[in-house]
């Protein structure tokens, strides 16, 4: 069940005031000045899609084998994890890297010994109820390195936009705060500059190769996504209207 809830930060509000020289001859009460306020907002919300980053490392003597061995275990891979219901457009390479191995001899002469190769894909997983079977399922299928786990939100914008209301909120009751404190009074908006970001939860996990590493189910826990946002406002302020 994703939610929503909405609590404003305390942040250190950075005050400035300069005043505005008016033209032509104007009284001391008509001076118009700025205050520059900063506000933060954030908005959690329960993930529902992860990103699984699987590898699969092979290592033999000669570059041929090398390759066909890496290129079946990276077949048998994919096709298990889309037998479990993960569409083609959900699984992508990012990583796939061709290695010599080197052995370097007494007299300091590097000898090739063999070569590596590394296939990584990222499959995206769409139910988090499927997380734990995805690993176990590529594991038992040739995958021997797992290395990463990065939860999302499919549509983040309401988050987002959570974040920024809150923010722009906590601008705007420091700005009249303030303004009171000073004997003025807030009576518009000169500019205002705004901006989104998600603290998403990542979770590197190292290289499993041994049997046991998948023998048990795999326990994943989502927690929640942050939002933060950060709203400064620039606001012009009257002396004639003292509240």
């Amino acid at each position: 069940m994703r939610y929503i809830s909405f609590r404003s930060l305390a942040c250190t509000a950075a005050l400035a005031l300069a005043l505005v020289i008016p033209t032509g001859t104007v009284s001391a009460e008509e001076t118009v000045s700025t205050l520059t306020m900063n506000g933060v907002g954030t908005a959690r919300v329960v993930p529902d899609t992860a990103e699984i980053t699987l590898g699969v490392i092979t290592e033999a003597k000669d570059a041929a084998t090398a390759h066909a061995e890496n290129s079946a275990a990276a077949a048998r891979v994919k096709n298990a994890v889309k037998g479990l219901g993960i569409a083609e457009r959900d699984i992508q390479t990012s990583r796939y890297d061709f290695s010599p191995v080197y052995d370097v001899k007494d007299n300091g002469r590097s000898v090739i010994t063999g070569y590596t190769v590394t296939n990584a894909v990222v499959v995206k997983v769409r139910g988090l109820e499927n997380i734990g079977k995805v690993i176990e399922t590529a594991l038992a299928n040739g995958a021997n390195r797992v290395d990463s786990l990065e939860f999302s939100a499919n549509d983040p914008s309401a988050a987002k936009n959570a974040a920024l209301a809150d923010a722009a909120q906590d601008a705007r009751n420091k700005a009249d705060a303030t303004a009171r404190t000073l004997g003025m009074r807030i009576v518009r908006i000169q500019n205002v500059y705004a901006d989104a970001q998600s603290h998403a939860p990542r979770n590197y996990m190292p290289v499993m190769m041994a049997k046991e590493a998948y023998d048990a189910s795999t326990p994943i826990s989502a927690g929640e996504l942050s939002f933060e946002a950060s709203v400064t406002i620039t606001n012009y302020q009257d002396r004639k209207s003292v509240v």
